[in-house]
């Protein structure tokens, strides 16, 4: 076979230019950024299932009894692609029973429905991770009295206001006090109190140091630090 040719035969992980670039996000090259030709390294879509010209199924989703109170204002609603169907089922035995059925399944199991049935049964609740070497979080001496401090040497912030502002909503502080749980009957009052506490402990250096507050299970972004 004939040789391939190339203008070079250097690969572009190894160019002096691209070794150089160190400003951007971290992952910034998979994204951006010059790519070698004779690899196809991104799938734009991907791939459909193959069309099934058979009628649809219907497939029932099973909820408690509570998911009865969104009424036919939702489950009968127009303008829907894909229609529900709503069986109440009653039961001494085994209690009251939703059965929601649809063709699709994200019509099925809607987050309405989930937010409603956990609003009115267990609530719902959101941890904050606090990172790095001296970040912590803690009563003093007890509740409603938090204090945060976000690095060794750094100023303690009173956040014992938050505490009080919402008193339906809950905090928590776990033993190490490097996990902040709030914990509240809706979302929206859960996330909104969240939320501020999250923004006071982030400090601005967080997207270089990484020391600071998130989200558990959503890491924030980081930036590289400039090279000298």
């Amino acid at each position: 076979a004939a040789p391939r040719l190339f203008s070079t035969t250097r690969s572009i992980k190894d160019l002096p230019s691209t070794k150089q670039k160190g400003t951007q996000y971290f992952g910034m090259e998979w994204f951006k950024g010059r790519k070698p030709t004779e690899i196809n390294a991104k799938m734009v879509d991907l791939p459909r299932p193959p069309f099934d010209p058979k009628p649809y199924r219907l497939d029932f989703a099973k909820y408690p009894g509570v998911a009865s109170g969104l009424g036919a204002e939702y489950f009968f609603r127009d303008d829907q692609r894909s229609p529900l169907t709503y069986y109440h089922l009653r039961s001494a035995a085994a209690g009251d029973v939703v059965a929601v059925g649809a063709t699709d399944q994200r019509a099925r199991e809607a987050r309405t429905i989930d937010n409603y049935v956990k609003e009115r049964t267990r609530g719902l609740a959101v941890q904050i991770v606090l990172e790095g070497r001296g970040v912590k979080a803690y009563w003093e001496p007890k509740f409603p009295h938090l204090k945060a401090r976000l690095g060794v040497g750094a100023k303690v912030k009173d956040l014992s206001e938050y505490c009080l502002r919402d008193p339906d909503v809950s905090v928590h502080i776990s033993k190490k006090g490097d996990v902040v749980a709030l914990h509240g009957p809706t979302k929206e009052r859960v996330g909104t109190l969240a939320y501020r506490l999250l923004r006071k402990m982030q400090p601005i250096l967080q997207p270089y140091t990484g020391k600071g507050a998130h989200f558990a299970h959503h890491m924030p972004r980081r930036k590289a630090v400039r090279k000298k």
